[in-house]
């Protein structure tokens, strides 16, 4: 088995790639460029691998996405999150249980009908799902306050720990990927044509630098190179559930309730619930520990608790606020605006679409485009003033528009 990949003689700090962020996009990143061997990368990370907002997500994997790159990011990362538990001889974490995406009137059943076709022709099987039908297939759900649901049977969830987990082995694993913790980046300046960067744990040099920095840090380490970058945290919620009255521990269908800001899956032997407050403004501290707001729980919970009956008067078995990355569109950032300075940014979804967002930026830094993805739905440009207003990825949670 190779050293620890800490342990290694990169004694002189001379990369070809800095990774900047070691969660789930910067790890996907690092292990992605090692799979095309595009030379020796340095992973800096200023906590552990995999902390942050990684370890506090709910872990929901999709590929029912309302845009084009949404659709095929989230097929792509169904496929790489197994194809890695293979590689590694551990289980993935990811199961697969159907997720309904509900619709809450006609005008979203017709809008969601045609996102079925939409996905079928970028790869991704799934089905509309009428309420008659709904009723026998999931009945912990009242159908009568829906008009419908898109459903695929291949959409589930990973722990994210599990995740964390063997991302990380794959990288520490790599004899050309050398993973720093405790290294915060706190400044980075061109040299030439290569980039030094201030560290924690000193000066590294970089040919290319990619911003993998999350809800936290993407925006601050684009400024030091003079590049805005529209991507912030907003407060997220998830509250757990210690049994499962909705059906089989582990294994009943996931729903999202677009219309309803609110999600739930399977935990362990419970259900999990994760919520958004359309009115949360832009949280521009640097904690990750954030206040649960019972307030806006209470708001809710008669809707989820409607729909699922059998979730009124559950006891909680934990609860917590965590930050999520959000763009204007909801969507990712995937770009290189200044020469050998790339951005990667998960619009919200750094768990379902991480692997392969990785592996576009990956493609994109050894080829010089991306294979399936719209520019106008990954490059950093859509944002730029004067630029013709883009499609926004409609089957989402309520973010903050700036």
């Amino acid at each position: 088995m190779p050293a620890p990949s800490s342990d290694r003689n990169h004694s002189h700090n001379r990369y070809d790639v800095a990774v900047v962020g070691g969660g789930n996009l910067g790890l996907w990143t690092a292990h992605e460029l090692a799979r095309r061997g595009a030379g020796r990368r340095a992973v800096l990370e200023r906590g552990w691998a995999g902390w942050g907002a990684t370890s506090r997500s709910a872990g929901m994997v999709r590929a029912q996405g309302g845009t084009v790159a949404a659709i095929v990011l989230g097929r792509i990362t169904r496929e790489l999150y197994r194809r890695l538990g293979e590689e590694i001889g551990l289980d993935s974490g990811l199961t697969s249980t159907g997720y309904y995406v509900l619709a809450a009137d006609a005008a979203e059943a017709a809008a969601f009908r045609d996102l079925v076709a939409l996905r079928q022709r970028h790869g991704v099987a799934g089905e509309w799902v009428e309420p008659t039908d709904g009723r026998r297939r999931f009945p912990a759900l009242d159908w009568s306050r829906y008009a419908g649901a898109t459903f695929a049977a291949a959409d589930g969830y990973v722990h994210p720990p599990i995740a964390a987990r063997n991302i990380t082995l794959a990288v520490h694993r790599d004899a050309a990927v050398a993973l720093f913790e405790m290294a915060e980046v706190r400044g980075i300046e061109p040299a030439g044509n290569s980039f030094r960067l201030a560290t924690a744990r000193g000066e590294f040099r970089a040919d290319r630098v990619v911003d993998a920095g999350g809800p936290r840090g993407c925006a601050a380490l684009g400024a030091l190179v003079g590049v805005e970058i529209p991507s912030h945290a907003a407060r997220h919620q998830v509250v757990t559930f210690g049994d499962a009255p909705l059906g089989e521990p582990g294994h009943f269908p996931m729903a999202f309730a677009v219309a309803a800001g609110y999600y739930l899956r399977p935990e362990e032997h419970g259900t999990m619930l994760g919520m958004s407050n359309p009115d949360e403004t832009a949280d521009r501290t640097a904690p990750y520990q954030l206040a649960y707001d019972w307030a806006y729980h209470e708001r809710t919970r008669p809707v989820w608790e409607a729909d699922f009956p059998a979730l009124a008067g559950c006891p909680i078995s934990r609860a917590w606020a965590a930050s999520i990355d959000y763009t204007p569109d909801h969507l990712p950032i995937v770009d290189e605006p200044v020469p050998g300075f790339f951005v990667l940014a998960a619009g919200g979804h750094g768990m379902m679409c991480g692997p392969a967002l990785g592996a576009k930026m990956a493609e994109l830094m050894t080829e010089g485009a991306m294979a399936e993805l719209p520019d106008e739905e990954v490059r950093l440009s859509r944002f730029r003033a004067g630029a013709a207003p883009g499609r926004k990825d409609a089957i989402a949670l309520p973010f903050p528009t700036a």
